[in-house]
């Protein structure tokens, strides 16, 4: 009886500290993100790229607030749904029909606003000949909004680190 007291006794500390380690503020007092945050937001890039990859248009726009800013590496600045919409319908037949977009190396981090700031690798892959090859390469600067219908992107900032096509033409 004792044994399994001492046992619930350790199992509620360990339950109340995991619970408290959940929400627990950053270091520097600003409010954490959670695992469920994070996993949100980390599909983000997965409904972006598979939008593409796919020809989903709804599914690309699903990844972005309403009044999102997207620049692209060329200087490019897409600003609003409408014109993210105008973006994915630029290449006849979706942009991805050869080609795959990948992420890693993902991390994200409070913002003081309550939002989430995140970074990340991308490489553009064309899928077209039996052996895949490296198209373009860079990273992403994005900022990230929790909007009524989950996290969204709020801001994506692409820095192209490599172009195959710029360097055959």
């Amino acid at each position: 009886m004792r044994n399994s007291r001492l046992l619930m006794t350790i199992v509620l500390f360990g339950v109340l500290a995991g619970v408290s380690c959940v929400d627990a503020p950053e270091p520097d007092g600003q409010p954490g993100l959670t695992g469920q945050d994070i996993a949100e937001i980390e599909r983000l890039y997965a409904r972006y790229n598979q939008g593409l990859d796919f020809q989903d248009e709804e599914l690309y726009l699903s990844a972005w607030a309403d009044d999102a800013v997207f620049t692209t590496g060329g200087g490019e600045v897409w600003d609003g749904r409408e014109e993210l919409r105008r973006r994915f319908r630029l290449k006849p037949g979706g942009e991805g029909t050869t080609t795959t977009h990948n992420n890693t190396s993902i991390l994200i981090s409070p913002m003081e606003d309550g939002g989430a700031s995140g970074r990340g690798y991308w490489i553009v892959l064309d899928v077209s000949e039996s052996e895949p090859r490296m198209m373009m390469a860079g990273h992403y600067f994005d900022t990230f909004v929790r909007t009524s219908e989950g996290w969204r992107i709020k801001t994506r900032g692409s820095m192209r680190g490599w172009d195959w096509r710029l360097e055959n033409q």
